[in-house]
C-alpha cells in the first residue's frame, strides 16, 4: 500500500497528463495520424507552503520520506464539483472491458456526472486516475457508461471500487530529497507523484 500524503500544508497540486501516445506524420506532406496508446497516465506536481517545525510539518516530511520507497498517494481536489457527487462512489460493472469507456454501477439514479470529473479506479490494490470526457446521467438502475481519458491500462474486474467522491492519485514519488530546516521552519518543498504503468 502507498503512503497517504496529508493535505494540511500543501499549497498546490497540479494534475498533468503524461503522454505515451504519438503522431505518425504523413509521407510527402500527407495527413498526420494520431496513435493512441495504453500507456497514457497522470502525474501530480505538488508544492508545499512554508512548513513550521510542528507536528503537521514533521508528519508531512515523514510521509514524504516513507513514500520514496513505498509510493505515495494524495487526494485530487476538484473545486466547484456538482454537489450530488460529493458522497457517491461506485463499482466497476463487468469484467474484461478495456478502451475508453467504463461501466459503473451502484450510483444514485439520475445523478449527473459532468465532463472533466476526475475519479480513480482501485485495481489490484493500486489506484488509476481517469477523467470523464463527456457528461453522463446515471440510469434508474444505478448504472452509467462513462466515456474516459486515458484509455484503461488493464482489463476491468467486476466489483472494483470507482472513487468518484474522493479520488486519489497514487504512484512513484520524485523530487523530494529531504527537508531544509531553518530556525523554526522548513523551506517549501516541490515534488511529483507519477502513476506507474
Amino acid at each position: 500500500m502507498s503512503v497517504s500524503i496529508p493535505r494540511q500544508r500543501i499549497a498546490s497540486v497540479t494534475l498533468r497528463p503524461m503522454l505515451y501516445s504519438g503522431e505518425q506524420e504523413g509521407a510527402f506532406g500527407g495527413e498526420s495520424l494520431p496513435i493512441p496508446r495504453m500507456g497514457d497516465r497522470w502525474a501530480a506536481d505538488i508544492e508545499t507552503a512554508q512548513l513550521r517545525l510542528d507536528a503537521p510539518g514533521r508528519d508531512l516530511v515523514a510521509a514524504l520520506t516513507q513514500a520514496l520507497t513505498d509510493d505515495g498517494s494524495i487526494s485530487i481536489d476538484q473545486p466547484n464539483r456538482p454537489a450530488n457527487m460529493i458522497a457517491a462512489d461506485g463499482l466497476v460493472d463487468g469484467s474484461g472491458s478495456g478502451g475508453t469507456s467504463l461501466t459503473v454501477r451502484g450510483l444514485p439514479a439520475g445523478m449527473a456526472i459532468a465532463r472533466g470529473i476526475y475519479f480513480s479506479i482501485v485495481h489490484a490494490g493500486r489506484r488509476y486516475v481517469h477523467m470523464t470526457t463527456a457528461a453522463s446521467v446515471v440510469s434508474s438502475a444505478g448504472k452509467v457508461a462513462l466515456p474516459i481519458w486515458p484509455m484503461l491500462r488493464f482489463l476491468t474486474v467486476d466489483g472494483e471500487i470507482v472513487e468518484l467522491a474522493q479520488p486519489r492519485i497514487e504512484g512513484k514519488l520524485t523530487g523530494f530529497s529531504g527537508a531544509k530546516w531553518i530556525r523554526n521552519r522548513i523551506d517549501p518543498l516541490g515534488l511529483v507523484i507519477s502513476e506507474r504503468a
